[in-house]
């Protein structure tokens, strides 16, 4: 009964009238799929979703600006650089599973533009669900060597994001980093904006990062300037003394506003 009275109505349309509906009925499936072919990634983290084949993208997160492209279906590489300090390279490899199951592996490294170094980020990770609403867990192992880059230590990285499709233009996603190597968390959530035409969109949330202090535990005050502890008592003076063989840890977080922005190339 749909496809007869459908027909019907087109048959007393006009030929012009009959192809600005299809011209805009097609438009709008395009920026609709356009708008899907974002699930590769939420803000910063991987999905188990690829990019299709010789399409492309610009990513800005922050001090990081990468561009990807799709080899094939399954394969796709890039190249950014963080800041301009650093040029790194990125390359993964996914497939379907199952079929609300997408797996992905691959890997960013990269070098600083002056002086010597490395940094590598070897990641895997699975999502459940569709393009539109889904959930990703991923693991990695962030590395750094040389002289030349930030005294950071080495260790695994572990992530969980998710993405809720709010209406053909919004949307909600989320991702959660944990850095073992230096115990920090790191959180961001946030309004997903497409454009009219699904091809960009614009992350608008907050960066919500935990990491620890390490001071030295506070012994007293030497009153005698011997360096000896005297008194617990602030108002008798002295210096301050400090065992800085026993360290304790506080928790410190600040958080940011955050604004990436992708298009679909």
């Amino acid at each position: 009964m749909f496809f007869r009275g459908t027909w019907v109505q087109l048959a007393g349309m006009t030929p012009l009238r009959i192809s600005s509906i299809l011209m805009l009925s097609a438009g709008s499936l395009l920026a609709q799929e356009a708008g899907y072919s974002h699930s590769s990634r939420y803000a910063f983290a991987p999905s188990g979703y690829c990019i299709p084949k010789d399409s492309a993208y610009l990513n800005v997160v922050g001090p990081l600006i990468d561009v990807q492209i799709g080899i094939t279906d399954r394969f796709s590489a890039g190249i950014g650089t963080p800041l301009f300090l650093g040029v790194y390279g990125t390359a993964s490899y996914g497939m379907a599973i199952a079929p609300n199951v997408h797996a992905k592996i691959g890997a960013l490294a990269g070098l600083p533009i002056t002086g010597s170094g490395h940094f590598a980020l070897p990641y895997a990770v699975a999502t459940y669900g569709t393009p539109r609403n889904n959930a990703s867990l991923g693991l990695g192992y962030l590395s750094f060597g040389g002289n030349d880059l930030p005294t950071t230590n080495s260790g695994m990285a572990y992530n969980a994001s998710a993405y809720v499709s709010i209406g053909p233009r919004f949307g909600f996603t989320a991702e959660c980093w944990q850095f073992t190597s230096e115990d920090i968390t790191a959180l961001l959530p946030a309004l997903r904006i497409y454009s009219r035409r699904s091809k960009a969109y614009f992350n608008v949330g907050f960066l919500n990062l935990r990491y620890p202090e390490y001071d030295p535990r506070f012994l007293g005050y030497d009153t005698n300037y011997d360096g000896l502890v005297d008194t617990q008592d602030p108002s008798s003076g002295g210096n301050p003394v400090y065992d800085y063989e026993d360290l304790v840890r506080t928790w410190s977080r600040f958080i940011l506003p955050a604004f990436t922005f992708a298009y679909y190339l």
